[in-house]
């Protein structure tokens, strides 16, 4: 939901933002993806892990707050002292000001990292919603009252000299919400600090942060990118257009909260592989029938989500984009057997050969072939990464997944978002005709499934 809300957003953004300054949102937040990741060092991941240990829970909790603060601290300290040499790194010295508070934005999100994810393995997600919701609500009431009640000469005292400023202003006054909210979580925090728990995470932790920043390089490299190779009009189209397929990244976004600390409980469950399996054939027939319910309405959707036509000339970026975080959703249940094992640098292994991908496709092919390469790329980074970590998972920590079955979904999908694109141009009809024929033959492949749960509900 509170992605939804900020999704819809975009409506606003794009209509009064044109798609050259839009180049500016895109690369930023980019940018702060990757630092994201660095600050909060797989320390999400490694909470859920060693505090599947009920007795070290709070030790564990504790210790994980204290580092990522002092992290996030040093990390803002040194952003602010040398705030007009970065900007000039990256381009925005004539606006260090954007700098400035993309740094605030990091530190008070990285300070939520560990309170949310207390909510998440005490199974309190009305509570997680519920903050996240209210962030969202009041970044979006922030955002439309600047740029459409409060008065520019107003705006222009707040230091906010573009329209493009407008939604990092609006974030930042969120994410300082954000750490107020969750304050009665961070009262719980005792003055712990566990040096031996902390170097048994760190081992555990920083392979999954070398992971994370080679998955921000699959999604994000291309949009970074592009501002310094590609004309700024067409790399804002194809930032704009590709909001679009966030809506199939909400779906696997919304999945992962909930199965990571899933898949750790169920580590010493008898029949763990077996529920792995499953959980795997599940995700892959819903979330096969939601991409291609993406991509058959797409002649719709852009008008809600990309009013702007001019962004339109990347609109062909959407299927790939979306059957890529498709691949990516797979992936991310295959590469279970890495977690609950402990090889988590086979995990960064893996992400990083996508990653290398990612980087050297786009630096060769981009300037020559435009911003449609970059969608391909991400397609193949994924798709490598999602055949990889199953070979390997097969020999290390081999699992019953049903992959003839999996595959049969993907190969379909595949040929019908095809004729969806290149034989009927979207047409809104003929794609949703396609898209019940094609939830038609899933569900009567999976039939005997559906029955069964229906029969346990």
């Amino acid at each position: 939901m509170p992605r939804i809300i900020v999704v819809l957003l975009n409506y606003l953004f794009i209509k009064n933002i044109n798609n050259s300054d839009f180049a500016i949102f895109t690369n930023l937040y980019a940018l702060i993806s990757f630092i994201n990741i660095v600050l909060s060092f797989g320390f999400e991941t490694a909470y859920f892990r060693f505090s599947s240990d009920k007795d070290n829970e709070q030790k564990v909790f504790n210790t994980s707050f204290w580092f990522l603060t002092g992290l996030s601290t040093v990390f803002l300290i040194l952003v602010l002292l040398f705030n007009q040499p970065i900007a000039n790194v990256f381009g925005y010295e004539k606006t260090p000001e954007f700098i400035r508070w993309f740094a605030w934005i990091a530190f008070f999100d990285n300070l939520l990292v560990i309170p949310l994810a207390w909510f998440r393995f005490h199974n309190k997600p009305i509570k997680y919603t519920a903050i996240r919701v209210i962030q969202a609500i009041f970044q979006s009431i922030f955002a439309i009252a600047l740029f459409l009640y409060i008065p520019h000469e107003f705006s222009l005292k707040l230091g906010l000299k573009e329209k493009v400023a407008y939604p990092f202003y609006s974030n930042l006054a969120a994410s300082c919400l954000g750490f107020f909210l969750v304050l009665p979580i961070i009262l719980k925090v005792k003055f712990q600090f566990s040096k031996d728990l902390f170097l048994q995470m760190i081992k555990y932790s920083w392979p999954i942060m070398i992971a994370g920043l080679a998955f921000m390089v699959n999604e994000n490299f291309d949009k970074f990118i592009q501002k310094f190779i590609i004309d700024d009009s067409e790399a804002g189209a194809y930032g704009g257009c590709y909001k679009m397929a966030v809506l199939m990244t909400l779906f696997v976004t919304a999945y992962r909260m909930g199965i990571e600390p899933f898949f750790f409980k169920q580590m010493q469950n008898e029949n763990t592989k077996l529920t792995y399996a499953k959980v795997t054939e599940y995700f892959s027939f819903f979330a096969s029938v939601v991409a291609l319910g993406i991509i058959a309405n797409v002649s719709w959707i852009k008008l809600l989500l990309v009013p702007n036509s001019s962004y339109w000339i990347a609109i062909n970026i959407i299927p790939i984009i979306v059957i890529a975080n498709l691949f990516f959703g797979i992936y991310y249940n295959l590469s279970t057997w890495y977690k609950v094992t402990d090889r988590t640098r086979v995990g960064t292994y893996i992400s990083w050969t996508g990653a290398i991908v990612t980087i050297s496709l786009n630096l060769l092919l981009l300037r020559e072939y435009g911003f449609m390469v970059s969608a391909w790329v991400t397609l193949a980074a994924y798709f490598i990464m999602m055949v990889l970590s199953y070979f390997l998972g097969q020999k290390y920590y081999p699992i019953p997944y049903r992959m003839k079955k999996i595959s049969f979904f993907i190969v379909l999908l595949a040929v019908f978002s095809y004729v969806i694109v290149e034989l009927f141009d979207y047409n809104f009809w003929v794609g949703n005709l396609l898209f019940f024929i094609y939830a038609g033959i899933l569900i009567y492949s999976e039939k005997d499934m559906i029955l069964s749960r229906m029969k346990k509900s």
